[in-house]
């Protein structure tokens, strides 16, 4: 208790003393609030609902079910790792308030809850925490980054994790539409849907409403300040027939190597070479001119899962890791561009390591990554080179309007009485219901 007592001191003598209570030397306004990783041996790393792997990272406020954050340390001798969070703006800069304001406890915690693994040829530490807890409680809905960080040898982040908090106190109606209309008719799909205040105030929904609009987790191609088509007394109506499309993709490709001893779909091979597997996918083929077809994915994500040696209980310290063998078939090297490997595996972006190397022998693009066992779903995309790079996530996959996607909606209000971006309504839609 008095360890407490003088942690709680430290706090409000820094807060009164006007200085940034922050965990260690960094400015706050030069972190990137995105999903990073900066330390190469730091695997898995996910955030979640807990006891739902496949759910976006979304907590109510003052919900019944918090956040499981993990990740695994892989290789090394573990280390102590300390986490803060952060609040942050509706388009995700630091917010301009102080961590007294918007949360209760301690701004800086150690990670407790870690554990070995038990029965792999690769040797790991799995790290968990859950969010809310004992030493942290959020006060105010909103934008959240988790920082995970170390103290030694020297003091820096090595993770970064986006996580929402919502209040509904105002209601959402709306619906995917594939029906889009003109050129876009057989590609895209748009969010139709009416806010309706009730008796929440919002006196200029122009000025202080923020609609932010996100397709399947994919931030990069997110529409985050959204203008209503009308507004009335009693909703705001956002219906534009061409301004907020979405181009619907297609279904994610998959593999599921859960087990070791057997071949399951779309793996070719499985061979031990110590101190490794290795896991030979099929060869993929670019399904740009193929017709639409429908598959059960999970839209980018992936889930952890084993029946290695009967052991399927815990898989978060029971699963193998192994080397992944991506082939993606190409008769020629593409004109300046690259092709990367995509999806919740690569945290969605396309960063080098998962870069595709072009195989002049095999004429294909081919890629070795580093996973743990389970369930994966991923894409190809290809990405230009030069000035003004950008990716293009269809010429590959190909795009179908069938395609089945998550739209997750985030209504946020900006009181001009307060100096934050309240999360007053989220809803996840999808294009199937």
């Amino acid at each position: 208790m008095n360890f407490h007592f003088a942690r709680l001191s430290i706090v409000l003598i820094l807060v009164f003393a006007g200085l940034k209570a922050f965990p260690f030397d960094f400015e706050r306004d030069t972190v990137s609030c995105v999903d990073r990783i900066y330390e190469k041996n730091m695997k898995a790393v996910r955030m979640h609902l807990q006891d739902w792997e496949v759910s976006y990272p979304v907590m109510e406020l003052y919900g019944e079910v918090g956040l499981e954050f993990s990740f695994d340390q892989v290789e090394s001798q573990p280390q102590d790792y300390y986490y803060t969070v952060m609040h942050c703006t509706y388009d995700w800069k630091p917010s301009n308030i102080m961590f007294v304001d918007y949360a209760d406890g301690f701004e800086e915690n150690e990670i407790r809850n870690y554990e070995e693994s038990q029965s792999t040829y690769v040797q790991y530490t799995h790290f968990s925490l859950s969010l809310p807890n004992e030493d942290l409680q959020l006060k105010l809905s909103g934008n959240y980054l988790l920082i995970v960080f170390v103290k030694e040898p020297e003091k820096r982040i090595v993770c970064t994790r986006r996580f929402m908090v919502y209040e509904n106190i105002v209601e959402v109606e709306g619906r995917v539409n594939s029906n889009v209309l003109g050129e876009f008719k057989k590609e895209f799909q748009k969010l139709d849907f009416v806010i309706k205040p009730k008796k929440y105030p919002i006196y200029n929904p122009l000025d202080e409403l923020k609609v932010t609009l996100v397709q399947n987790y994919q931030y990069d191609e997110a529409y985050t300040d959204m203008q209503p088509s009308f507004v009335d007394n009693g909703a705001i109506t956002f219906d534009w027939e061409d301004k907020y499309l979405f181009n619907a993709g297609n279904e994610y490709r998959y593999f599921n190597f859960n087990n070791l001893e057997l071949n399951s779909e779309y793996v070719e091979n499985i061979e031990y070479h110590k101190p490794y597997y290795y896991i030979d996918l099929v060869p993929s083929k670019t399904k740009y001119f193929e017709p639409y077809a429908s598959a059960e994915d999970i839209n980018g994500g992936y889930v952890i899962k084993t029946n290695r040696r009967n052991n399927n209980n815990f898989p978060e310290i029971q699963s193998e890791y192994a080397i992944v063998h991506f082939r993606l078939n190409s008769p020629s090297m593409l004109a300046n561009a690259s092709v990367y490997l995509y999806g919740g595996l690569t945290n969605y972006e396309f960063s080098p390591q998962y870069k595709m190397k072009y195989n002049m022998e095999t004429r294909c693009y081919e890629l070795m990554a580093f996973l743990k066992q389970g369930y994966y779903n991923y894409r190809y995309v290809v990405v230009s080179e030069g000035e003004g790079a950008a990716m293009d996530r269809y010429f590959m996959e190909g795009s179908h309007r069938q395609t089945e996607n998550d739209y997750q909606l985030f209504v946020y209000h900006r009181n001009p009485s307060e100096s934050y971006d309240r999360l007053i309504n989220y809803t996840k839609f999808n294009s199937r219901n």
